[in-house]
């Protein structure tokens, strides 16, 4: 191969509109990641031959492997095979044995095959094409010029089936004749900012491991990727360097792997056998909602209590009317019969209350929008603490969410100590 990098060309007008997000780009990321490389370059364009056909140029200038996704569907905008035909100075040619298999797939779903749908089966000279499993558009590949070129269509789960199936096996080909072996880990971790990550773990350095920083969603995931001689090596310095950060960061990182923090705090309920209960005001749900999102969590989630007005409140968890009227729903005093009531009614082991203020309206000088309480009730232990998220109410559930979570997490894992 020319070299190693590897570059994903999207195309679609959806995707620079921001209509859809690109997914195929973050998956793909994440699946080289873990073959131990890491994706090199990104490209956006939209559904314009010239356009297909610049980025083809720009990437075969720097890359071992490109794959382009989108574009190869029936549509009179679908327009990357035609791209493909004139970057690679080749005729499209019909393939009348794909042609029968994509009849097939029309009739077998029960489906009118149109004759806009023969475009599908046309494939520029000498390529080699990728079945498709998952839809009715085949895909095609090229070596061309010591660079591997492969063109899939855009819809996730038939560009994940075929990418598996042609570019990943060609990979491990490849990293195969490499005379280094790479063993690679994600750490992920919650309640510190990129920054503060970054300065706790400055003086880890290593000539043979690589360190990045990813921030999503208020988490920090740290891709350790460690490269040696042989493979054995690379695992002991990928653990070396592991146990270095997890020593510093501590019960920060909560997953050492792909489990989110839902899927996380739900396993370490099942292992305790302990019950939690939610009582939510400003974040509507969406904690009970993650909560129940992770596989397992009808073993140690029973009751969820989404009390938004006063008048929920008072009525489902029987809050003070003077409590409300002196202190107000946002205040620790409500949040912490939220709390000791929704355990009381649910007999959970484990209770959390949330009120806050979402905004961008609706915030005092004292409690201005992103204010937060947050409850906790354990055993015998009750704690309310109040919390400051600014951002979009979308931004302040998903972090009041993740916080709660994070709480629970602890308050199992320091138990456990």
């Amino acid at each position: 191969m020319k070299n190693k990098s590897i570059e994903i060309i999207t195309t679609g007008e959806e995707l620079l509109s921001g209509v859809t997000q690109d997914s195929n780009f973050y998956w793909l990321a994440g699946e080289v990641f873990r073959h131990g490389f890491k994706v090199n370059y990104q490209q956006c364009v939209g559904d314009s031959i010239h356009d297909i056909v610049a980025a083809l140029k720009i990437a075969s200038n720097r890359s071992g492997f490109i794959l382009v996704t989108g574009g190869l569907g029936p549509t009179h905008d679908d327009l990357t095979r035609e791209a493909a035909s004139m970057f690679f100075d080749r005729k499209l040619i019909l393939n009348p044995k794909e042609e029968d298999k994509i009849r097939q797939i029309f009739k077998d779903r029960k489906r009118k095959y149109s004759k806009l749908n023969k475009k599908q089966a046309y494939f520029p000279q000498k390529a080699s094409i990728i079945g498709n499993s998952e839809g009715t558009a085949p895909g095609f590949s090229f070596l061309e010029d010591k660079s591997k070129y492969y063109f899939f269509p855009g819809v996730p789960r038939e560009f994940k089936a075929m990418s598996k199936n042609s570019f990943f096996k060609d990979l491990k080909k490849e990293q195969s004749k490499i005379k280094s072996f790479t063993s690679s880990k994600i750490l992920r971790v919650f309640g510190l900012s990129e920054s503060e990550v970054a300065e706790k773990i400055q003086k880890i350095d290593s000539a043979s491991t690589y360190i990045g920083f990813r921030p999503y969603n208020f988490e920090i995931h740290l891709r350790i990727i460690s490269r040696s001689s042989t493979l054995s090596l690379a695992k002991k310095e990928n653990r070396v360097i592991e146990e270095r950060i997890r020593k510093i960061l501590a019960e920060y990182i909560y997953s050492i792997d792909e489990t989110n923090m839902p899927t996380t705090v739900v396993n370490m309920l099942l292992e305790k056998k302990l019950f939690v209960s939610t009582a939510e005001s400003c974040t509507g749900g969406l904690l009970a909602n993650m909560i129940t999102n992770a596989p397992g969590s009808s073993r140690c989630f029973n009751y969820g209590f989404v009390t938004y007005g006063n008048n929920a409140k008072e009525n489902i968890l029987d809050i003070k009317k003077d409590t409300l009227i002196k202190y107000g729903a946002v205040s620790r005093q409500c949040v912490k019969e939220m709390t000791l009531n929704s355990k009381s009614i649910s007999g959970s082991d484990i209770a959390i209350a949330v009120s806050g203020i979402a905004g961008p309206k609706g915030g005092t000088k004292d409690k201005p929008a992103g204010t937060v309480f947050i409850g906790t009730s354990y055993k015998d232990k009750t704690t309310v603490k109040k919390y400051y998220f600014p951002g979009t109410r979308e931004m302040f559930k998903l972090r009041v969410c993740l916080s709660c979570l994070s709480i629970i997490r602890k308050i199992i894992l320091f138990e456990s100590k």
